[in-house]
């Protein structure tokens, strides 16, 4: 595999990122082929062997970016604890990507895509905490916390068209972040400071 300091290789894998995303915009992910990838990228299908074993794990790579590019985006709202906007930058971050997020959480491999930026997500988090990890309780919210946002995302993005960004931010506020929250100050026994 190549390193990713060569400024080809990321121009390349750049190129297939984009070309991936943009056929999950018109195809089902089940229906893109490694061959398709790399002639909407412009580039060899040998080449594409060299960043990415197969199609799987260019689709991690680009689950990776969004959830990077969503949480570097969102740490104004999370460092504030600022819920509503949190909720609100969310749903708008999901509706300027919509045919991407569509494809990767609603579409076919949700399950499967969900449970890696489930495990992205909280491997992020974990290393950005400002402060020290206080229990379990942590890790338990950090994945109630993903788990139902991404579940909420899912249902959310196969009922687009019934419910708009607004409400669905109030929804995951009120269904996910307000009780989280709630939790986080006033833990049931057991699950107080480790």
């Amino acid at each position: 595999m190549s390193t990713v300091s060569d400024a080809r290789v990321v121009r390349t894998r750049e190129a297939l990122r984009r070309a991936m995303t943009e056929l999950a915009e018109v195809s089902p992910l089940d229906s893109i082929t490694v061959r398709a990838i790399a002639a909407k990228a412009g580039v060899g299908y040998a080449t594409f062997f060299r960043h990415y074993s197969d199609k799987d794990a260019l689709l991690a790579d680009v689950t990776d970016n969004l959830v990077r590019e969503f949480l570097a985006q969102a740490a104004p709202w999370l460092q504030q604890r600022d819920r509503t906007g949190a909720a609100k930058f969310l749903c708008t971050f999901v509706e300027s990507h919509l045919a991407i997020y569509k494809a990767l959480i609603a579409g076919g491999s949700g399950d499967t895509v969900r449970a890696e930026m489930l495990r992205q997500t909280m491997a992020t988090m974990s290393q950005t905490r400002v402060r020290r990890p206080e229990g379990p309780k942590d890790d338990l919210v950090l994945f109630q916390t993903v788990s139902g946002i991404l579940n909420l995302l899912a249902w959310w993005l196969r009922n687009f068209d019934t419910v708009d960004a607004d409400t669905m931010a109030e929804i995951i506020e009120r269904l996910i972040l307000t009780p989280v929250s709630t939790v986080r100050r006033q833990p049931p026994p057991g699950l107080g400071g480790g």
